[in-house]
């Protein structure tokens, strides 16, 4: 980056008219690469020069193509056979016809790295269909619907994502479908996971969170869990994964105040999340106060029965780099000695009160 403000300062002060075509092409390809999937296309339109700059590979790496109902036809038919190859970043979003762009994706997309299917309904191929891809990094299913075919959309099966298949995996976002226990089981195969969202995921057992936790003590980043099946010894697990950065527990009514100590060891923490918990106002009083939390940007104890503004105060002072933070209805935010605007002022971030 420095390098190429240089070039460009040089450019600037031995010329007194610099056009675009002036500039060296490892400017254009570092200004290409930062553009929209379809400007893009539309600068490779320009002149030869920008046409072969665009087909650099290296301007697709953070290049995203969205599809949906109102553009996969003109992508499936002209602009994928022209770009596929250099393709590695999809989305489906709000879409319904997988089986119409199925083709396209698996002929012309060979190097996909990263797929998202968002608030879309596809059919259960896309699973078989992964291992097409074996260079896949990020896959998410995020609020998506999985069916066994378009006339079949109550979405109520297990699948095997084959894990197997996808050992350069980075990150995994599940949604609302069960996973056979072999297809579980051969997630312990990505090595390379750091980043897992099971959000939108229940009755995981705990054996396999407890394999997976063991076998991710030194990697883990980002966990993102539901907690019905969340207990004392897998809170144990989750704390000895010392890099974990984010972490966020979408239900904890299987937790209590003693699984809080195990979160005493996690140091690192820029985005901690423990939603519907019964943690008593002793145990948040004394995880709060105790620690020191530096890194900590976001916070969310949303429905937490005992969080108090003392609780709140205790927050204030440990955790002085808070950017956001979430009381959604919490108890005490609806009594009537509750001031809001003294919770207001005492934060002045973004909170979340009801």
């Amino acid at each position: 980056m420095v390098y190429l403000e240089m070039m460009i300062t040089d450019l600037v002060q031995n010329s007194n008219s610099v056009t675009i075509n002036d500039l060296p092409n490892e400017i254009l390809i570092y200004i290409f690469s930062m553009i929209d999937f379809e400007s893009l296309l539309a600068v490779a339109k320009v002149c030869a020069r920008w046409q072969q700059l665009c087909l650099t590979p290296c301007v697709w790496d953070n290049t995203r193509l969205i599809v949906c109902m109102k553009n996969y036809i003109r992508i499936s038919e002209s602009i994928v056979p022209f770009v596929a190859k250099y393709l590695k970043h999809v989305k489906l979003q709000y879409f319904k016809l997988y089986s119409q762009v199925r083709a396209s994706l698996i002929s012309y997309c060979p190097n996909l790295t990263h797929l998202e299917i968002s608030i879309s309904q596809v059919d259960s191929c896309i699973f078989d269909d992964l291992g097409n891809w074996p260079n896949l990094r990020f896959l998410s299913f995020r609020n998506s619907l999985i069916v066994q075919s378009p006339e079949n959309a109550n979405g109520n099966f297990v699948y095997h994502l084959p894990f197997e298949k996808l050992k350069n995996l980075e990150t995994l976002v599940l949604s609302n479908f069960a996973l056979t226990q072999n297809s579980l089981y051969s997630m312990l195969l990505c090595t390379n996971l750091v980043s897992i969202n099971m959000e939108k995921m229940k009755n995981i057992p705990a054996e396999f969170l407890e394999s997976l936790l063991r076998s991710k003590e030194s990697s883990l980043k980002a966990l993102h869990i539901y907690g019905d099946t969340l207990n004392d010894d897998i809170m144990r697990n989750i704390s000895s994964c010392r890099a974990l950065q984010v972490l966020h527990i979408m239900t904890c009514k299987t937790l209590f105040d003693s699984s809080l100590l195990h979160l005493y060891r996690l140091k690192n923490l820029h985005s901690l999340k423990l939603r519907h918990g019964y943690f008593s106002t002793s145990a948040l009083l004394a995880y709060f106060s105790n620690n020191t939390f530096q890194n900590l940007t976001y916070l969310s104890l949303s429905r937490c029965l005992h969080v108090t503004m003392q609780v709140a105060k205790a927050i204030k002072t440990s955790a002085p780099n808070l950017q956001e933070l979430s009381f959604y209805l919490c108890p005490f935010i609806i009594t009537p000695q509750f001031n809001r605007n003294e919770l207001e002022k005492m934060f002045n971030i973004q909170l979340l009160l009801d």
